[in-house]
C-alpha cells in the first residue's frame, strides 16, 4: 500500500464516525417552540363550521379568518344537484343571487345578503367520481 493511502484511511474512518454521529444526532433532534402556540397570530383553522353542506358530503378542510369562513368538501352529487341545493338554501334565507358563471366544468355562483357575500365554487373532472365544492362566506 502506498504511504499516502495509509495516511488517508484513518482520516476516512474519522470522517465516517463523524458523519454517523451527526446523522444519529439529527434523528434524535426534537425542536421545542420558542413561543407557545397560543401566541401565534393570523388566520385560524377550525374543525367545525356552520356552513351548510349537502347530506353525505365529506369535509376536506375548513378555515376561518376575521372576515370570512370557508369550507371545502367533496360529494358524489353532481354539480347541478349541488347548485340546486344552494339555490334552495340561500333563497330560503332571502339571499339575492349576484352572479352565476359556468365554464369548462367549473361553476362559480355568488349570493349577497346586506354586507355578506357567499361564493360557491364547484368543480368536477370527467374521470373523477367526486364533485369538489368550496363555500366561502365573507363580510364586505
Amino acid at each position: 500500500m502506498p504511504t499516502d493511502l495509509k495516511k488517508l484511511i484513518p482520516i476516512l474512518i474519522v470522517l465516517l464516525f463523524a458523519f454517523a454521529g451527526s446523522y444519529l444526532a439529527f434523528l434524535k433532534y426534537n425542536p421545542k417552540p420558542s413561543t407557545p402556540t397560543e401566541e401565534v397570530k393570523g388566520a385560524s383553522v377550525h374543525e367545525e363550521s356552520d356552513l351548510p353542506m349537502p347530506i353525505s358530503s365529506e369535509k376536506i378542510c375548513s378555515s376561518k379568518t376575521s372576515y370570512s369562513n370557508q369550507t371545502t368538501f367533496q360529494t358524489k352529487k353532481s354539480p347541478e344537484e349541488v347548485l340546486t341545493f344552494y339555490q334552495n338554501v340561500f333563497s330560503d334565507k332571502k339571499w339575492v343571487p349576484e352572479s352565476d358563471k359556468r365554464e369548462n366544468g367549473i361553476y362559480v355562483t355568488t349570493y349577497k345578503n346586506m354586507d355578506t357575500l357567499a361564493t360557491i365554487t364547484i368543480t368536477k373532472q370527467k374521470e373523477d367520481e367526486y364533485t369538489i365544492v368550496s363555500l366561502k362566506i365573507a363580510q364586505l
